[in-house]
């Protein structure tokens, strides 16, 4: 599947693989990706099981989306790139690094952790796939996804969080329980952080629930070299959030 997988490329320089989130595809990336094309390739796939791939069925890894990733990299001739990863697909691209580090030149981890679930959000993740076992996507999107947003966003950006809970609404169920199994069961990678040889930026929102900014700021300490950059008003959407201080930020990381 990795070689086939959907995506979306637009600019010329260097390579830029984002990878998007759990019940998202590759259109959260579309307003960074027209900011900054002039300054790099971006490639944004949607992962296996997301956007216009087919569906998953059965039981998927972290490990193996990142072995697609790989495949799909090599695909598109791209040897080597920064990797942008949000929330699930920061865990995507801590499983590439650590697996094939050779193909990552930097490291951006967005509204993502390193760490692996605790006992108590290993339960939470199994009473999501109850629930979505019950109700299907559709239903349970209509409340996790405004939940990402900062209480302080929700009015201002209420047509946006419409738009992408639509987006998230057409994530097949198979997928979603699938995906959710796997990031419960991911390993930790911190790690990758500690040996990490490349660039990496850290980003985070002061109101995220699903990863806190106390977790994003002490592990943008593990690396050698890394910046930081922690979001008021946001929780975990920064793209649309906080979409400039993003896009500066990402700016930064990638001319490094």
């Amino acid at each position: 599947m990795g070689e086939r997988l959907a995506y979306v490329e637009k600019g010329k320089g260097k390579d830029v693989v984002l990878l998007h989130g759990f019940c998202e595809s590759k259109a959260i990336w579309q307003q960074l990706m027209s900011d900054l094309s002039p300054q790099a390739r971006f490639l944004a796939p949607d992962l296996p099981g997301f956007g216009e791939n087919p569906a998953i069925h059965g039981s998927i890894s972290i490990d193996e989306y990142a072995e697609w990733i790989a495949a799909w990299m090599d695909k598109q001739g791209v040897s080597q790139a920064k990797i942008i990863g949000h929330s699930l697909g920061g865990y995507v691209a801590l499983a590439l690094a650590e697996k094939f580090p050779e193909k990552v030149s930097g490291l951006c981890l967005f509204h993502s952790t390193a760490r692996a679930d605790t006992a108590e959000k290993q339960a939470i993740r199994d009473k999501t796939v109850d629930f979505l076992e019950a109700n299907g996507v559709s239903i349970f999107v209509k409340n996790f996804i405004p939940s990402l947003f900062a209480s302080s966003q929700q009015e201002h950006l209420h047509d946006t969080i419409g738009e992408v809970i639509r987006m998230a609404s057409q994530t097949p169920d198979t997928t979603a329980i699938a995906v959710t199994r796997a990031m419960r069961d991911r390993p930790e990678r911190l790690a990758v952080l500690e040996k990490a040889n490349f660039s990496c930026l850290f980003i985070g929102g002061y109101e995220d629930t699903a990863v806190p900014m106390q977790d994003v700021k002490a592990q943008s300490k593990l690396p050698a070299s890394a910046d930081l950059l922690l979001l008021k008003d946001c929780g975990h959407m920064g793209m649309y959030e906080q979409p400039h201080a993003c896009s500066k930020a990402i700016s930064n990381f990638i001319g490094q």
